[in-house]
């Protein structure tokens, strides 16, 4: 029985060993990979802009563009609002500074890609001009930010904290894109649509979660709320049928190694 009770005792020091999260008055640096999981709250319009023009633009063709012999113009967009998930991946570090044995405030920056996919693939569109417009994938927002996360974590067990903070984000690139085919009469142009989201380049986001640390091995799940709109202008051009406000939605679950300072 005393022996079974040494080896319990034992057990439990190594695990608590093992499991333990950093000292006090200690910095740790931890590099981190995972992937993310995003969508927008409201409804964030997402479109495909049109044109059958009696002459090329001086410029050249920039996209959905195709010249014919008739006088007039033609040219519209199409537009989804309805969006769904889309998934990316992450990479950054986290730096962390340990007050106490349970409190412990991190800063990191990361490469992070959000945003949104719509269910446009096989989805037909023709104008009432006779204009054909048809979508060969589904249309994506692509948002790729770096995300400046500050939060504070409270170790609830050994090993296991909990968290919550402030997020900065700046856009890098935001984009719209998909393949679309447009058509008229005899014609017919291709793209690969690749333009303006039409989207803020700064917002801000809330984000909480869990982590739990052993061997120094750290796994992290965060939800990250909104708080700012991305849409420039806000309800401008979109009509009466959008959401005022539409903000950043995003799972991210991380994996890093946590090396002291």
């Amino acid at each position: 029985m005393k022996k079974h009770f040494i080896l319990s005792a034992a057990f439990l020091m190594a695990a608590t060993g093992v499991c333990a999260q950093q000292e006090a008055g200690t910095w740790t640096l931890a590099p981190k990979v995972g992937v993310t999981v995003s969508n927008f709250s409201g409804k964030m319009p997402a479109g495909v802009a049109y044109a059958v023009l009696p002459q090329m633009p001086a410029g050249g063709s920039p996209g959905l563009i195709i010249v014919t012999g008739d006088e007039t113009t033609k040219a519209g967009v199409v537009g989804f609002d309805d969006s769904k998930q889309k998934f990316g991946f992450a990479v950054g570090a986290e730096a962390q500074y340990q007050f106490t044995d349970v409190f412990g405030l991190s800063f990191g920056a990361f490469y992070t890609q959000q945003g949104a996919k719509y269910d446009t693939k096989g989805f037909p569109y023709t104008s009432s001009d006779g204009v054909k417009v048809d979508f060969n994938d589904d249309l994506k927002i692509k948002l790729n930010s770096i995300t400046v996360p500050v939060l504070a974590n409270v170790y609830v067990w050994k090993g296991l904290a909990v968290k919550a903070g402030l997020q900065p984000e700046f856009t890098v690139s935001k984009k719209t894109s998909g393949d679309v085919t447009i058509s008229y009469k005899d014609q017919s142009a291709s793209v690969a649509s690749n333009t303006d989201a039409g989207i803020k380049t700064f917002s801000l986001s809330v984000p909480v979660g869990v982590s739990y640390e052993y061997r120094n091995i750290v796994a992290d799940l965060r939800y990250h709320f909104g708080v700012t709109d991305l849409r420039k202008g806000g309800d401008t051009g979109w009509g009466s049928g959008s959401s005022s406000k539409s903000e950043n939605r995003t799972l991210l679950f991380t994996v890093g190694y946590k090396f002291g300072l």
